[in-house]
C-alpha cells in the first residue's frame, strides 16, 4: 500500500493496481474523469492491467511505478520534471519513463 495526498493505492501480489482518492493532476492515473473527481472506491488502473507491477511510489501530485520487468511508468504532476517524461505537462495516464544507458 501507498499513500501520499489524498490518494491510495494498493498493490496486490498478482501486481495488479488499485486506486482511490483524489484524481487532481492526473495522479491517480484512472482515465476518463474530470480533474475535480474523487475515486470512492478502489478502482483498477486498467492502464497497468497488462505489466505486473512490483513498486510503487507516490509524492504529493504525481505517481511512479516500477514493474517486474524494470519497466518505470510515471503520471501525475509533471511542472518540475518530477517524472522523467520529455515535456512539463501533467500526464493523466501512466507513461513510461525510459532511462539512458
Amino acid at each position: 500500500m501507498c499513500a501520499n495526498h489524498r490518494k491510495t493505492f494498493v498493490l496486490l501480489d498478482s501486481g495488479l493496481v488499485y486506486g482511490f482518492g483524489s484524481i487532481a493532476f492526473g495522479s491517480l492515473g484512472i482515465l476518463g474523469k474530470r480533474v475535480s473527481d474523487i475515486i470512492l472506491k478502489p478502482r483498477i488502473l486498467s492502464t497497468l492491467r497488462s505489466h505486473h507491477v512490483s513498486q510503487i511510489s507516490t509524492g504529493p501530485c504525481h505517481t511512479v511505478v516500477v514493474t517486474n520487468r524494470g519497466q518505470i511508468f510515471g503520471f501525475g504532476d509533471n511542472e518540475r520534471a518530477q517524472l522523467g517524461h520529455h515535456t512539463l505537462r501533467e500526464c493523466h495516464e501512466p507513461t513510461e519513463i525510459f532511462i539512458e544507458k
